[in-house]
């Protein structure tokens, strides 16, 4: 095997951290490998106890093949006699592994032996770097800080595939995380060896003179018992990971290992997709090549600072279709590599994401760089704009101190982005901006005690755009700030572990133009506009806006009983999105949650967890009102909901989870898009999954969902369908049929103040009672040809319905009643719309009309809102890594998409209009090299 980076450059980071504590044991009846003897053959126990291992400096030749013949392993203690974590915690393992570790000033070195009685049993499936799968597996643990917080992990398959991940926050692991470090397996008659060498160049860890202790944890995983053990139990009833590791001693570096990496690259796009005719600024093709460059130097060897230049903007994957109704944005994940690795240290307490509140991050990295949004002149026949903002340069910062401090900070630049806009008339050119300058900045800090048990941390963050002094660009804040306080307190139990306070507050300040701030105010985070919320008011003024948000949440653990309650607050003008996400309004939030589990094998479970859990969110208006008056409460109920969850694994390791879910009736300031409250009715949903067993080479994921609403607000039914199969041990495809047929009786169309409506504030609500079905099946096939070669390919082809079966207005503020429009007849004249007939609302050539008054006369028209759409999202990656670090790319990209106003759902006639959907394609070749000087 060779020396491994992967995608981002994260690797120097996490691979140094995890080099610097593993051990692992020889039987020592290896071909040339004989036991140790006399009072150096200690064999260290793992399991409940503490458990412990001496580091032996390495003498004598080593090299990584797999075959544990080499003299350096020789002194080694053999580390055996592992414990069982899964299935039954604290048994003995079903067959014994042994483990050797050694070291010297460049690395660590660790060899271990899975004995087999039966080889032929060993699962050695061979998968790309760090793709999850059902494989046996040797894994090595270190926390060279030994902080109980963070840590990595190198994990070699039983066929030679590297993952490798780095560990923070005790429970959560960044999987993008990529070292260059070099591993081999064998496979004989006994079982199965591994040999790894870690290079402290990959971690980060704290060079000084003296003995060093570092955190380790060794794990086996094997497929035919379903099986896990480890050397440091880690146990399934105590919160945390990192701080579950054991210990290695004796460790002496005390110089740092010095690391200076450059990666440049090469990216050539060539993009073809429809020309429209008269159009010169784009003819059907573009070829656009260009290059970047990214370094990382270690500052000491806790410490890198990253610099990046024209970085990649991660074109290799691709982000899948959605279909959006919602007031709010789609949240896509970052997938640039500069911008992926070390994220994790940037990490702040109050980011979250999911349906109890939205998604909230003070710091979204894809701010940076994103879609340009200036449109150019309106009266232009076409125009030119970049996908992407460019960024000129970027660096960070990212470590931690021998004290327990985590540093991290990051500046960015993105320079002005410009746009052409033809006009036909003069057949002339005119260039606009299409994006400002601008500057972001975060610095985080994080300080830790007690071993990790206790931590405190800051984070700030800003954003200043240069704007055009026209004014063009006067609808976006110049200025943006925030900053955050987060806090975690553990204690109690054998560990101090088993009940935890944490919390943090954040505050935001965003400054502009009054067009910016008014913009700002009656957008869907806001909705200062809403005419029945007397604490809040359009400030047409105001220059400034601030706000903040804060939580503190008590959990408790322990073998079966575990139970959380919090309490927070989103105050009205919290305001993140120009450098964060957020896609939440104001509120007051209650929660809390409890669930008993069992994680010891019975007469039918292999382990169950069964689960309460409730939320209730308040708008502020609830504190200026009387709160002894129940309608005080009722009116300020902003959502809540409760689920009864179970979930049960059989001894066969096949699965099956219950969800019941019920949703009182609250009342929403976001269905009106900004107008007054809106009665939500009460839902209740049911949810059920199932699933065999997922170690085995065929295995299917059955899911069925239902939610049905109060009111006759609608249902929304889903059912899929995900099957995996493994033809060869290097072929896995998955597919995930899915179908979703729901029904929305008050699906938000738009308003107008025609014919002034008083008992909704004197405009007019319109809403659609929407039938929507759809139809994905997203289908991926993975191919490893070598753990260094290996192809992807991806496919989600979509179709979605929606039909506006009738239209309505809202009746009444505050309320679920509405005044059905009849749908009638177009009655025209002289070839013009004058009317309808039979009803009050009708439709032709795509516009939608209404007669309000029914008095015979149009009132109103908008478009007519039916639709489906037809995509097609695909793309076919084939990954080399030529050199450890050094990696090609060939990528095909292929989208087709289509809208059309039918709004029934027809499978064979959409899928038939999906392949002469219009197409683009897009293909990529990029070329990075891995140069260590």
């Amino acid at each position: 095997m060779k020396y491994r980076h992967g995608a981002g450059r994260a690797a120097f980071f996490l691979a140094a951290l995890a080099i610097s504590g593993m051990g692992w044991g020889l039987s020592g009846q290896e071909e040339g490998l004989s036991p140790p003897e006399g009072p150096e053959a200690t064999v260290f126990r793992g399991g409940v106890a503490p458990a412990a291992v001496d580091a032996v400096r390495r003498e004598g030749a080593l090299s990584i093949d797999g075959r544990l013949d080499d003299p350096a392993w020789q002194p080694a203690p053999v580390i055996t006699d592992f414990v069982q974590g899964i299935p039954v915690e604290g048994a003995e393992p079903s067959e014994p592994t042994e483990v050797r570790v050694v070291f010297d000033d460049a690395a660590i070195y660790v060899a271990a032996r899975m004995y087999e009685s039966d080889p032929g049993s060993i699962r050695a499936r061979l998968t790309r770097r760090d793709e999850r799968g059902s494989f046996d597996s040797f894994k090595l643990s270190l926390d060279p800080n030994r902080d109980g917080l963070t840590g990595y992990e190198f994990e070699v398959s039983a066929a030679g595939a590297e993952t490798d991940r780095y560990l923070f926050g005790d429970t959560q692991e960044d999987t993008n995380w990529d070292a260059i470090w070099d591993s081999a397996v064998q496979i004989d008659a006994r079982g199965w060896t591994v040999e790894m060498r870690i290079p402290l160049s990959q971690i980060r860890y704290e060079a000084r003179p003296g003995m060093q202790t570092w955190g380790i944890n060794f794990e086996r995983r094997r497929l035919e018992t379903n099986e896990t053990v480890y050397f440091a139990l880690q146990s399934r009833t105590a919160r945390g990971r990192v701080s579950q590791f054991g210990t290695i001693d004796g460790l002496q570096l005390p110089q740092s290992s010095r690391r200076f990496e450059v990666r440049p690259f090469a990216v050539s796009q060539y993009h073809t997709a429809p020309a429209t005719p008269g159009n010169p600024l784009f003819d059907g093709t573009e070829m656009e090549p260009r290059g970047g460059l990214d370094m990382s130097m270690g500052i000491g060897s806790a410490f890198s600072l990253d610099a990046t230049i024209y970085p990649d903007f991660g074109q290799v994957e691709v982000d899948p279709e959605v279909i959006n109704l919602t007031a709010f944005e789609t949240f896509f994940p970052e997938k640039r590599p500069f911008f992926v690795r070390d994220a994790q240290i940037f990490t702040f307490a109050g980011s979250r994401g999911g349906r109890f509140g939205g998604g909230k991050a003070l710091f979204f990295s894809r701010r940076i760089g994103r879609e340009p949004r200036g449109s150019g002149p309106y009266d232009a026949d076409f125009h030119e704009e970049p996908t992407q903002t460019s960024i000129l340069g970027a660096a960070k910062l990212t470590g931690r101190t021998s004290g327990g401090l985590s540093v991290g900070a990051l500046a960015a630049v993105t320079g002005q982005e410009m746009g052409n806009a033809y006009f036909a008339e003069g057949d002339h050119l005119t260039p606009f901006v299409a994006e400002p300058q601008a500057e972001h900045a975060v610095l985080r800090l994080q300080q830790d005690f007690r071993g990790g048990a206790s931590k405190i941390g800051l984070i700030g963050t800003g954003l200043k755009r240069e704007l055009p002094a026209d004014g063009t660009f006067d609808f976006l804040p110049s200025e943006a700030f925030s900053f955050g306080v987060d806090f975690e307190h553990q204690w109690g139990g054998r560990r101090s572990r088993d009940f935890r306070l944490w919390g943090f507050y954040s505050s935001s300040l965003v400054r502009g133009s009054n067009a910016a701030m008014l913009r700002l105010q009656r957008n869907p985070n806001h909705y200062y506009q809403r005419p029945d919320a007397p604490h809040l008011a359009i400030d047409s003024t105001a220059t400034s806006m601030f706000g903040s948000d804060w939580r503190v949440q008590l959990e408790r653990e322990s073998e079966h009983w575990t139970w959380g309650a919090w309490a927070g607050q989103q105050t009205p003008g919290f305001e993140i999105n120009d450098f964060g996400f957020l896609t939440s309004g104001e509120r007051l939030d209650v929660g809390g949650r409890i669930s008993y589990r069992n994680i010891r094998p019975g007469n039918l479970f292999r382990n169950y967890n069964i689960s309460l859990f409730t939320f209730h969110n308040f708008r502020h208006s609830l504190l200026e009102g009387n709160l002894r008056d129940r309608s005080n409460w009722a009116r300020a109920h902003d959502a809540g909901s409760a689920w009864f969850s179970g979930r049960f694994t059989f001894l066969n390791n096949w699965g099956f989870n219950l969800n019941f879910s019920y949703s009182p009736q609250t009342q929403s300031d976001t269905q009106t898009r900004g107008g007054p409250l809106m009665t939500e009715p009460a839902e209740f949903g049911v949810r059920v999954d199932a699933n065999t067993d997922r170690s085995r080479s065929f295995h299917v994921s059955p899911n069925f969902s239902y939610r049905m609403a109060d009111q006759g607000r609608g249902h929304d039914m889903s059912t899929g369908l995900n099957i995996s199969y493994r033809p060869l041990p290097n072929w896995r495809v998955s597919v995930n049929p899915s179908f979703n047929d729901r029904r929305d009786g008050a699906q938000y169309v738009t308003r107008t103040t025609t014919l002034s409506y008083e008992p909704t504030f004197g405009t007019r609500y319109l809403f659609g009672d929407l039938h929507r079905r759809g139809f994905s099946m997203e289908t991926r096939l993975n191919v490893s040809f070598t753990p260094d070669l290996s192809l992807q390919l991806y496919a989600q082809p979509l179709l979605t319905s929606g039909d506006y079966v009738g239209y309505r207005q809202l009746a009444a503020a505050g309320t679920f009643d509405f005044l059905d429009h009849e749908e009638g007849r177009v009655y025209r004249f002289n070839g013009i719309v004058t009317g309808c007939t039979g009803g009050t609302t009708c439709t032709r050539d795509g516009v939608r009309h209404f007669d309000f008054d029914g008095d015979g006369e149009l009132d109103y028209l908008t478009r007519d809102r039916d639709f489906n759409v037809r995509s097609l999202r695909g793309n076919a990656v084939f990954r080399w890594e030529y050199r450890p670090g050094s990696q090609l790319f060939l990528v095909w990209q292929h989208a087709r998409r289509e809208n059309v106003p039918f709004g029934s759902f027809d499978l064979n006639r959409d899928l038939e209009g999906l392949f002469f959907a219009p197409a683009e394609n897009v293909f990529i070749v990029k070329v990075s090299h891995y140069l260590s000087i």
